[in-house]
């Protein structure tokens, strides 16, 4: 009687073993998903973060640039352009390049900023001569003028797939 018992039962282990190897390939392979999928985000976290900090290299080598003693004209080249207020002017100096396109011309280059697919890049815009709004209102005096100026600047990450644009306004004193 014992004998027919123990035949009956031998084909029930091999099917509950079955199916817990199946649930750890299960687990196993929810694991290897999860663990491949935070190695893309640690990634694209430091591809970011290179990009981000190649722009604010450039944006600080713009500030830089304008706080020399004299600067040269902003005429459309060097990277030196100036805002003329209607978008369709196309007099010299009113039409930036695109920070769009990569490709686009008309930036300054920086260099020096390793891990990067590019080296960032910036350009200058001269706002139109702004009344400074906090002086003395005298009758006889003209209120002094304030040289405002716009720095745009790019930068690059570890991928040529990541772009990073910083603007910033600069008060020339």
């Amino acid at each position: 009687m014992q004998l027919q018992f123990w035949r009956r039962q031998q084909g029930s282990t091999l099917i509950i073993c079955l199916v817990f190897l199946l649930i750890l390939t299960m687990i196993g392979i929810s694991s290897i998903q999860s663990s491949t999928l935070q190695e893309q985000m640690a990634g694209s976290a430091r591809d970011y973060n290179s990009a981000f900090q190649a722009a604010e290299y450039a944006l600080r080598e713009g500030e830089v640039y304008l706080q020399q003693a004299t600067l040269g004209s902003f005429t459309g080249s060097g990277g030196r352009y100036t805002i003329c207020g209607d978008p369709a002017s196309t007099a010299a100096g009113c039409v930036p390049p695109s920070w769009r396109n990569k490709s686009s011309t008309g930036w300054v280059t920086q260099s020096g900023v390793g891990n990067v697919n590019s080296q960032p890049q910036y350009i200058l815009e001269k706002y139109p001569l702004i009344v400074d709004v906090n002086a003395p209102l005298d009758a006889d005096t003209v209120p002094p003028k304030i040289e405002m100026y716009r720095i745009t600047a790019r930068g690059y990450g570890v991928s040529e797939n990541s772009m990073i644009v910083l603007q910033s306004a600069f008060r020339r004193d």
